[in-house]
């Protein structure tokens, strides 16, 4: 029988590696449970889809988006009204993938909140049930959860079906997972991925990363990561790319000293978030991906072809320790430590929107102080010139109108262009709407706009730059029709609309980021949200609205507590959407 291996898997087996002492074969002794037989999201989330309960008439919402680091999060608002109270994600599996098991392992981070394993059987097939499990959360930790299939019970409409057949694995069409326990308000969970239990596992070893560090020659390694007292996320289990000593003996002298320096301590654990994904891969997983996301919240590139990641070269693979798999590379990832700011102004292509950006003040929310991530959707020069002059010019002197624009080519989520195809659609910053992503004659376009060069990874994002600039029809055409009539209605109108909205969108990003442990994001977020309503404000706005957000602003400023600061923030915009209800 002819066996036929791709290149990459050729070449890796006969690599011979020292990394542990005695050289051996890159050759896995046992079988691995075939890719397809796992749930992960390193492509999106694709298949997936929600159930809410407006179906029988409640108002629950639940959203499903793609993670940071290739996850999927699944957030919302759990209703009671009208008999509600349920809202579910679930997704089709080809009957025969759990076949051999015993049960389902997921990882999650969830909000302290109890869910369910919702699986569904072609053997037996009812309305609104199937084999449950519920399982409880740890707000903001990570945790593994089993499902047992013989734990699974049979319930339709909330109620135990006796007697009911025990699940069969062979027959599972789809899983789901389910928050229906009674308590209103808004939720938070996040899936690394979904694995079956009792299947072949990947290698695993029970040394420390310091015992593994000592034996394949990589201590420079272990004293920077000391050096910079950064952890491993807690019960995370983890891919290292790990460059050797030599590897960092390759850094200029005054770099190492200043990474290793009180000043240079945060990009120094930059760096080194750069060498780690946040699941445990084996080299054969590595190669049959194309991008990577690391922790520090860039991509990194593999070529299976030429074994590199990033152009660095794999010396040794699959050295296995406690928290994950180590894969050593020959030389040091760097990130892009410079901001989306900071890239725009060093860009030639994208001068004219330097300018635009710095009239409207939005330069600094793309700056340092405020981490994102963000998608800039950046027009280049020759964009800009596809404007009519005497508009451009009117443009750059109306800094409301700038600023509105301006809001419509950032997102406030991190997308690169393998995701849009799959996401549709994303928000823009100042919720006017959606930007939606197509696929025209072979090429991807953003609201039409065809995308010139993309995937321009920054410190806080990336950047994408277009041909074309997206004009917010709504907000140029405002201003001319309230000249026009001489009344103020229409613009008092279409600026509460898109306050609001804008504010709504803040909130709904901005909570699970909290809940998270991340309060400074969240507070940077709200901050920018009442920025943007603060700057697009005219007369129109009302002296309490405008005197409310202007005094938060200021407040949270001077505030050094990330949370009060947060707090201070959705306080404001909180009373600011009251005072727009009442008002519209």
């Amino acid at each position: 029988m002819l066996n036929l291996m791709p290149s990459h898997l050729v070449r890796l087996a006969v690599i011979a590696i020292s990394a542990i002492g005695a050289p051996c074969l890159v050759v896995c002794a046992e079988p691995i449970a075939p890719a397809e037989s796992n749930l992960e999201f390193d492509s999106g989330t694709k298949g997936w889809q929600t159930v809410l309960d407006g179906v029988m008439g409640g108002r629950s919402t639940g959203r499903i988006s793609a993670g940071e680091g290739g996850t999927l999060q699944f957030t919302g608002e759990l209703s009671l009204e009208n008999n509600g109270g349920f809202s579910q994600i679930r997704t089709a599996v080809a009957q025969g993938l759990f076949a051999g098991t015993k049960g389902l392992l997921m990882r999650v981070k969830g909000d302290g909140r109890t869910y369910q394993c919702d699986i569904r059987s072609s053997r037996v097939r009812v309305m609104a049930g199937g084999y449950q499990r519920l399982f409880a959360t740890k707000a903001g930790e990570w945790i593994e959860v089993e499902i047992p299939f013989d734990e699974c019970t049979f319930n339709t409409f909330g109620q135990r079906v006796r007697d009911a057949a025990p699940l069969d694995p062979t027959t599972i069409e789809s899983v789901g997972i389910t928050l229906s326990d009674k308590k209103p308000g808004d939720f938070a969970l996040e899936i690394d991925w979904i694995r079956p239990l009792g299947a072949a596992q990947k290698a695993t070893s029970n040394q420390s990363l310091a015992t593994v560090a000592e034996k394949a020659n990589l201590t420079t390694l272990l004293a920077l990561v000391k050096a910079a007292e950064l952890e491993l996320p807690k019960g995370a289990r983890v891919t290292i790319f790990a460059p050797t000593n030599a590897a960092f003996a390759k850094l200029p002298e005054e770099q190492v000293k200043f990474l290793t320096s009180a000043a240079g301590k945060s990009v120094l654990q930059t760096i080194l978030k750069h060498h780690i994904v946040g699941q445990p891969l084996e080299i054969s997983a590595v190669l049959d991906r194309r991008r990577l996301k690391a922790l520090s919240g860039q991509t990194l590139n593999v070529d299976p072809n030429k074994l590199t990641i990033n152009d660095a070269q794999l010396v040794a693979t699959d050295v296995a320790f406690e928290s994950g798999v180590v894969q050593v590379i020959d030389s040091v990832l760097m990130p892009e430590l410079r901001t989306i700011d900071e890239m725009i102004s060093a860009d030639a292509r994208c001068s004219t929107l330097r300018t635009a950006l710095d009239a409207a003040g939005l330069g600094a929310q793309l700056g340092k102080d405020n981490p994102g991530p963000w998608t800039l959707l950046a027009p280049s020069n020759n964009a800009f010139a596809g404007v009519p002059p005497a508009a451009l010019s009117a443009l750059l002197a109306d800094k409301s109108a700038l600023t509105a624009v301006l809001a419509g080519h950032v997102l406030p989520t991190a997308i690169r262009r393998e995701e849009m195809l799959s996401q549709g659609s994303a928000r823009t910053l100042m919720g006017d709407g959606d930007v939606a992503f197509a696929l025209n004659a072979g090429v991807i376009t953003v609201a039409d706009a065809r995308i010139e060069v993309a995937d321009i990874e920054a410190a806080n994002g990336v950047i994408h730059i277009i041909d074309r600039v997206l004009l917010n029809k709504k907000s140029a055409s405002t201003k001319s029709s309230a000249k026009s009539d001489g009344k103020s209605d229409a613009n008092t109108m279409s600026f509460a609309q898109r306050a609001t909205t804008l504010f709504e969108l803040a909130i709904e990003l901005g909570v699970p980021l909290f809940n998270d442990g991340d309060p400074a994001s969240c507070a940077a977020l709200y901050e920018i949200a009442i920025t943007a309503v603060v700057l697009l404000g005219d007369n129109s706005t009302t002296m309490q609205t405008g005197t409310t957000l202007s005094d938060a602003l200021k407040a949270g400023k001077a505030n050094a507590d990330p949370k009060e600061r947060a707090w201070i923030y959705r306080r404001a915009m909180d009373r600011a959407l009251e005072i727009m209800q009442v008002s519209h």
